[in-house]
């Protein structure tokens, strides 16, 4: 009877304990690049604003670089591996408007990147900058990343709609 009362204690315990911290953990939508990428929700569900799953906020732990510090940022990084996450078509300059692509970049279009997380592997222990055109598709991409291991994930927020400098552009 002794030892029944003590492992029903010890569920309790673990299940107030369960409780305590699901309670205290914060959630926020899958970073889709909006306003409210920084709303904060206590439990899972979906976002209210953008319709995103919403995920734990512990886990989105990539950076964040501003489009006007890009190119001083690759000149101070230079095995800085860039990822576009544009389509093909604006990748190549074939859109309008066309808002070209940074030097050395990998074209891995968002809707693609899961299926081609191979390509990446050998990259996993770099810094990978990724964009898109105003900073939609990135963020989803840079999370996509964090959670397949890839732990030096920088987001250029803003994307290339935003990026003026030429010295760094193809």
């Amino acid at each position: 009877m002794k030892t029944l009362k003590l492992f029903l204690l010890i569920l309790i315990c673990i299940s107030l304990f369960s409780f305590s911290k699901d309670r205290d953990e914060k959630y926020q939508c899958l970073p889709c690049g909006r306003d409210c990428d920084k709303a904060v929700f206590d439990k899972p569900g979906e976002c209210t604003h953008c319709h995103m799953k919403l995920v734990k906020s512990a886990t989105v732990t990539f950076k964040n670089i501003r489009p006007t510090s890009i190119c001083d940022y690759i000149k101070a990084n230079p095995k800085a591996i860039l990822l576009d996450v544009r389509t093909k078509d604006e990748f190549d300059g074939k859109t309008d408007p066309n808002f070209g692509t940074l030097k050395n970049a990998i074209n891995i279009p968002i809707q693609q990147l899961e299926e081609r997380f191979s390509e990446l592997d050998k990259y996993k222990n770099q810094t990978i900058v990724v964009y898109c055109s105003h900073s939609h598709r990135s963020p989803q991409a840079a999370y996509l990343l964090n959670q397949k291991g890839f732990r030096n994930i920088v987001n250029m927020s803003g994307g290339m709609s935003e990026v003026t400098a030429k010295d760094c552009k193809k």
